[in-house]
């Protein structure tokens, strides 16, 4: 998941742990199974690619194999939805066997549905925890409380999703415009 850089040479800490462990994890998958690896540097169409330039550069600076290099794919989107949808069209990715994403703990909540929604079974969810800095521009707050019930409405919400007729659904979403 991309989590933004805080300018035009540092990646924030979030984004940096993500990639730590994407690569570990990434490394780890291609020496059992090569030609059938990616590694997918996402970023948001917000920052015009700032993000993945440098999460291409560290990938550079770790991984010195070209084989390995090889396989990466990068991703631009304006939101985790149609980062979804553009991760699953992308032909050198299909079929999608199993799908890893790594998200910060507090935002894995809506990464999941998200992806679910895309991937299905083959999604599985590495949460990591992160501090965020003061200035990082994705994050508005930090307080666990706020986090906590964020989360907890957004898990309600899905739950009540998932068992709504489509409907009924269509009647909320009329109701809330």
């Amino acid at each position: 998941m991309p989590y933004g850089a805080l300018n035009s040479e540092t990646l924030s800490a979030a984004s940096r742990i993500c990639l730590e462990k994407s690569l570990d994890w990434w490394q780890k998958s291609m020496y059992t199974s090569k030609h059938k690896t990616f590694l997918v540097l996402a970023g948001y169409d917000l920052d015009r690619g700032q993000e993945i330039t440098l999460r291409r550069e560290a990938v550079r600076r770790t991984v010195q194999d070209p084989e390995l290099l090889n396989n990466i794919v990068e991703v631009s989107a304006g939101n985790e939805v149609a980062l979804a949808q553009k991760i699953s069209r992308i032909r050198s990715l299909l079929p999608v066997e199993t799908i890893t994403v790594f998200a910060e703990s507090r935002n894995a909540v809506s990464v999941k549905a998200i992806f679910k929604r895309k991937f299905g079974k083959t999604l599985q969810i590495r949460k990591f925890k992160a501090a965020f800095e003061f200035n990082h521009q994705w994050i508005s707050t930090s307080t666990p409380v706020a986090w906590f019930w964020r989360n907890w409405f957004l898990r309600i919400w899905f739950e009540t999703k998932k068992r709504l007729g489509r409907g009924i659904r269509k009647k909320i979403r009329y109701w809330f415009r």
